[in-house]
């Protein structure tokens, strides 16, 4: 472990003292694909977290967030606020996976906030999901609430956002939280349909389960894919995004390596959010470190939302 602690300071220490792209403004999807040919992923994934930590857009929010994340308190709070988690893809038949929002409830339990949950379809597309939260937003009662989306959460709403009846159906939303939600697709999902063979198998396996293979479709990273759209935030919403920046030797099971690798060609990513897609997002984004997708492992997913719903409450009172 020190060893590898070792190489990670060494690391950072090499692309803070590098002139090239000296600020955030100047790193987009094709410098950082260019960066990863060049220097490799980890110097690329590296390289953007310490932009993206320097830039006075998002460095005052970063500084916030690592403040109460030393240590976690467990005070109760005084909110006038709801937690609804918008759960992730599978938290039904796989809730190992994290994607049932487990920690954001247990954070929520400790600091005594009020806490619902939005029943998607565990295996629903995104269109189908972002009508389905459509809907439950409808017949809430009054009351302010915080959507905490969890990865594939993230774009149901989006795309429920995209509604023209959007501005009455979020109305009571004052803030989103999105966990590695990728907001504009993942490039695992246009991996599948690019062979033959794998779609063959893919579309097969979905027929047999009974699964809408929209779930892949819609989650495509290409042009004209459902999520190539900007987020439509409405004027009353914050945002706040919180993406893993892992390396490779952060990565700990077969299937998150094999997905990093897949993506890496396009540049840093956590396995299933190219990187450079949140410089494209409005709100506040917070860069975590040495995590993959889901945030493992758990008990620093469930810090860092303690420390959210802290912060969250700091700035409502203000």
């Amino acid at each position: 472990m020190a060893s590898r602690f070792e190489s990670e300071q060494a690391l950072l220490q090499r692309v803070s003292a590098w002139q090239k792209f000296p600020t955030l403004a100047a790193l987009d999807a094709a410098s950082l694909q260019e960066i990863t040919r060049q220097h490799g992923v980890d110097f690329a994934t590296a390289l953007l977290y310490d932009r993206l930590r320097r830039c006075p857009t998002h460095a005052s929010f970063i500084e916030r967030i690592e403040t109460l994340l030393a240590p976690p308190q467990v005070e109760p709070l005084k909110a006038d606020w709801k937690i609804v988690i918008v759960p992730g893809a599978l938290y039904v038949e796989r809730p190992a996976l994290g994607s049932d929002g487990k920690v954001v409830r247990e954070a929520a339990a400790e600091l005594s906030l009020p806490c619902d949950f939005v029943p998607l379809a565990s295996r629903g597309s995104v269109q189908q999901n972002a009508t389905l939260l459509a809907e439950w937003l409808k017949h809430q009662p009054a009351g302010k609430l915080v959507l905490v989306t969890v990865s594939k959460g993230g774009p149901d709403l989006k795309l429920a956002l995209a509604r023209p009846d959007a501005p009455q159906l979020f109305h009571k939303v004052v803030a989103w939280v999105n966990l590695c939600g990728p907001l504009d697709g993942t490039p695992m999902a246009d991996w599948i349909p690019a062979s033959r063979v794998r779609s063959w198998v893919m579309r097969l396996q979905y027929r047999i389960q009974r699964r809408d293979f929209g779930f892949i479709t819609d989650m495509c990273h290409a042009p004209g894919s459902p999520l190539c759209g900007a987020v439509r935030l409405p004027t009353h919403m914050r945002l706040w995004s919180f993406v893993g920046f892992p390396l490779r030797a952060h990565l700990a099971t077969p299937h998150s390596r094999f997905c990093h690798r897949i993506i890496a060609r396009l540049g840093p990513n956590d396995g299933t959010v190219l990187l450079s897609d949140a410089l494209k997002w409005p709100g506040e984004l917070f860069p975590v470190w040495g995590v993959d997708h889901y945030f493992r492992p758990a008990q620093r997913a469930k810090s860092l939302v303690n420390a959210i719903f802290r912060h969250l409450d700091e700035v409502c009172r203000a």
